[in-house]
């Protein structure tokens, strides 16, 4: 991942793009394009490539030394505390059985009436 100030290379569909990193947040990336405009980013691998630092590596800071742990004061001698009696829970409100509908009867079919000609 580029640092904050580098000036770096980015290929697109239509050619590759020069600009300088403005801000680095997780994958995220800004980039300030030498055209004046600005976009962030996920850039897929290999896509982009540094060109150039624009930091020089003096400018890093070094790793903060950690402090030696507080000492304690000695232990006094306490009385157990009482354990508090746990709660009782409230019991669940049950629910009745949901119903099941009964299975649709099938309506028989409906006769089917003949016509009956008219003989002249």
């Amino acid at each position: 991942m580029p640092d904050v100030g580098e000036r770096v290379s980015v290929q697109a569909k239509a050619g590759t793009r020069l600009g300088v990193v403005r801000s680095v947040s997780g994958a995220l990336v800004t980039v300030e394009w030498d055209t004046g405009g600005q976009t962030t980013l996920i850039p897929a691998p290999g896509v982009m490539s540094v060109v150039s630092g624009g930091r020089k590596a003096a400018a890093k800071k070094a790793p903060a030394k950690k402090k030696a742990p507080a000492k304690k004061a000695p232990a006094t001698k306490k009385t157990p505390a009482k354990k508090a009696a746990p709660a009782k829970k409230k019991a669940a409100a049950k629910k009745a059985p949901a119903k099941k509908k009964a299975p649709a009867k099938k309506k028989a079919p409906a006769k089917k009436t003949v016509a009956k000609k008219k003989r002249r």
